[in-house]
This record gives C-alpha cells, structure tokens and sequence, in this order.
C-alpha cells in the first residue's frame, strides 16, 4: 500500500503532522491535497478524534473514517493487517517515546504491514525521520498511551474506510 502515497508529502511550516497525513491519504485515493486539507488552523496538535472529526469533513465518498482504539496486541495486528487492504488507509497516532526513548504525540500514515516478520512500515511525516520500520508489540504500546489523561484516553488509529453500494 505504501506505494499509492508516492511521493510523500512531509509536514512544513503550515502544517503539523495530523493535516499532512490526512493529506497524503486523500492523495492515496487520487484526490488533490495540500499539506493541510483540514478546515482548522494547519499549525496546531490535534487529538485523535480531534483528527477524525475534521478528516470526516474532507474525505470523498464512499470513504468514511473513524477513530480505533484496538484493545489487546491481538487486535491491534489485526488492524495492522487490513491496512494492506485495498479499501482501507490509516493514520496512527503514537507517542514517539517508547520508540525513540523521547518525543510527544505524533500522526502519521501507516504504508502496510508485514505480517510474516511482524513489522509496521510507518510513513512518517516527519522529514527527519523518513520512514521507517516497527514491530507491532511496539508500536502497539506507543499507540496505546494515555492521550487525555482527564478522560483516560488513548491514542490509536484514525480507520479511513471505503463502503461499498451495500454499506452505503
């Protein structure tokens, strides 16, 4: 899946890493996308819903996104698994610190999953970390930090989906 972002776009200086990923996945399903596409403000944090309810309001039909806050590994590689999907794209939103040792918050698109040697293949929005590889258990516990600490809630996966006629 990696290959429908070609060529990535990277966040700048009118736009932070939440607006440019929902970028880079409109441009996935061949729609026309600057690097913030988002009806806010480009240079500001953005929660995971907060992420999710703005890219509801950009995305084409028959495409629909929602936010997933998988529970257990198990159904986290599941998720992971379908972003190999044709019908289906996600951001991940993960705090950067159990993978680099330091860093907050951060969204970026997912390009695909290797399941036989159980990586995620991030495509990260940040220039200065390019893309890079992760292994799901990491990845998961990165994903599953507390984003809200008032609410309790976690990070997760922003799930762009494309519904068919039936679902429609």
């Amino acid at each position: 899946m990696a290959r429908l972002y070609a060529p990535l776009l990277t966040q700048g200086i009118t736009s932070v890493c939440g607006p440019t990923s929902v970028a880079n996945v409109l441009r996935s399903l061949q729609v026309a996308a600057r690097r913030n596409p988002l009806p806010g403000i480009g240079f500001r944090a953005l929660s995971l819903d907060q992420l999710v309810s703005e890219a509801a309001q950009v995305v084409p039909a028959p495409w629909t996104v929602r936010a997933v806050r998988p529970r257990t590994l198990a159904d986290f590689r599941a998720e992971l698994l379908d972003s190999n999907r044709e019908d289906r794209r996600y951001v991940v939103n993960f705090t950067r610190a159990p993978l680099f040792g330091r860093g907050g918050g951060h969204h970026s698109p997912l390009g695909g999953f290797l399941e036989t040697e159980g990586l995620a293949f991030i495509l990260d929005v940040n220039a200065g970390f390019g893309p890079w590889l992760v292994s799901a258990a990491r990845l998961f516990e990165a994903t599953n930090s507390i984003s809200d600490r008032s609410t309790g809630t976690t990070r997760g996966l922003a799930r762009f989906d494309r519904l068919d006629r039936e679902q429609a």
